[in-house]
Order: structure tokens, then sequence, then C-alpha cells
């Protein structure tokens, strides 16, 4: 009867350690499988923003008035801000803002009177969140 027992004990806690592995193993793969997901987020984030760059260079319309190569870019930017908030990305609202260390990240600081100081009065690169998680902070200027 004690081996019984005693057998039964190690049945129990053989099966609490798989239980326990199941679930460590289950925790690594999700945290493996955002870490990824976020990594391919980032240089999307790149594109978003070399983009962007381009349309605000570029003139409405060149000399011939082609228009065309710039409704190009405008739906692709679109497209990738859908894929993007498909994937719970969305922007940081910087602009006009307080400045706030844990979402955005201060590259320079300004003289401003038309600001309230630690104002935020521009933003250099767009900040991003994943659910409530942090992708990548604002880069902004800040009112003294």
């Amino acid at each position: 009867m004690a081996e019984l027992e005693d057998l039964n004990g190690k049945w129990l806690r053989a099966l609490a350690d798989l239980e326990n592995y199941k679930r460590r193993t289950e925790r690594e793969r999700r945290f493996w499988t955002a870490s990824a997901k976020e990594e391919v987020l980032l240089s999307l984030l790149d594109v978003v923003d070399d983009l962007e760059r381009a349309l605000s260079s570029e003139p409405d319309a060149g000399a011939d008035g082609d228009v065309g190569f710039r409704d190009g870019i405008e739906l692709i930017v679109q497209r990738l801000a859908e894929i993007l908030r498909g994937h719970g990305v969305r922007p940081i609202d910087a602009l006009g803002e307080e400045f706030d260390p844990t979402v955005h990240e201060a590259v320079a600081q300004v003289e401003s009177n038309d600001h309230a100081a630690d104002a935020v009065v521009e933003e250099m690169r767009k900040g991003y969140m994943i659910g409530d998680k942090l992708l990548r902070p604002a880069r902004v200027v800040v009112a003294k």
C-alpha cells in the first residue's frame, strides 16, 4: 500500500511538472511571436516614414502635371497604415501635447512664447504603440 501511495505521489508530481512545462512553453512561444511581430512592424514603420517624407518633399504636381506618382505613394501610405492598424499599431499623438518621457524622445528644446513649457512643438518622427506597449517613441522638439 505504501508503494502504491509513493507511485501515485510521483505520478501526480510528474503530471504537475508536465502542466507547468506546457504553460511555460506557451508563455515563451507568445513572447517570441510578439517579439518577431514587433521587429517586422518596426521595419514597416521605417518604410512609412520614408514614404511620408517623399510626400512632404514632392510638390502636388510636377511641371508636366503628373499627379499620378503622388497619388500612388498616398495609396501605399494608406495601405500600410491599414495593415499596421490591423496589427494593433496606432500612432502616438504628440504635437501640442505635454512632453511625456514614457512615449516621447526629446531631440531638441526651443524657446517659444506661443507654447507652454514642456509642450511638444514639433514632431520629428512619429511614435507608435502596439496595444498598451510602446513600439517606438515619438522624436519631438519641446518648448522651454
